[in-house]
């Protein structure tokens, strides 16, 4: 049984990864998905001495999205970030409201964007890893640790919501990925 569980999971990765279903999209409040995210992913973070702590920081945390595809992506997110710690610590998700300016192939305008931010205090990505990290099957991981998956995923799910992924990260002082997405019930 401990042995099928996490082939199950990677099963279900590939199938997710190889065949994409159709989003069910609705208004959601970004930060109820995120709080149960946190919620049930707080007993992974408590065996590795990690505090999980949510946070919310927008005025109107409304986007249209498909409420299992971001629950999936902020999964991959936090379980990465949990992952990368290799002493106590703490990972702060933060849903806030933002000016951004998307990356020029999504073509859309600088605006108001929603932003969820996964913070940890891990290792950090290393600079010759970083332009990798969304590629399928690509993993810094120990073998039968990763799949390489999870971040091609959930940068999948995020572009395919109108959004997209940055990163910034150091070496030996962790890493935050923030997810942007459209703002608003009618995004």
């Amino acid at each position: 049984r401990s042995a099928s569980e996490p082939m199950t999971r990677l099963i279900r990765t590939l199938l997710d990864f190889a065949r994409p279903r159709h989003a069910t999209r609705a208004p959601q409040r970004v930060f109820g998905l995120t709080a149960k995210t946190v919620e049930m992913l707080a007993p992974l973070a408590a065996r590795k001495r990690v505090e999980l702590v949510a946070k919310d920081e927008s005025a109107d945390g409304i986007t249209l999205a498909d409420s299992d595809q971001l629950v999936q992506v902020l999964t991959n997110l936090i379980v990465n970030a949990i992952q990368a710690m290799s002493r106590p610590g703490s990972v702060e998700v933060i849903v806030s409201a933002e000016h951004a300016l998307p990356p020029a192939d999504l073509h859309k305008p600088e605006g108001e964007y929603l932003c969820i931010a996964v913070r940890d205090e891990g290792t950090g990505i290393a600079p010759e890893h970083l332009g990798r990290i969304f590629e399928p099957f690509f993993t810094t991981k120990d073998v039968g640790s990763g799949t390489g998956l999870g971040l091609a995923v959930a940068y999948g799910i995020v572009r395919e919501h109108g959004g997209w992924i940055d990163v910034h990260t150091e070496l030996g002082k962790g890493s935050c990925f923030r997810v942007y997405l459209p703002r608003g019930a009618e995004a």
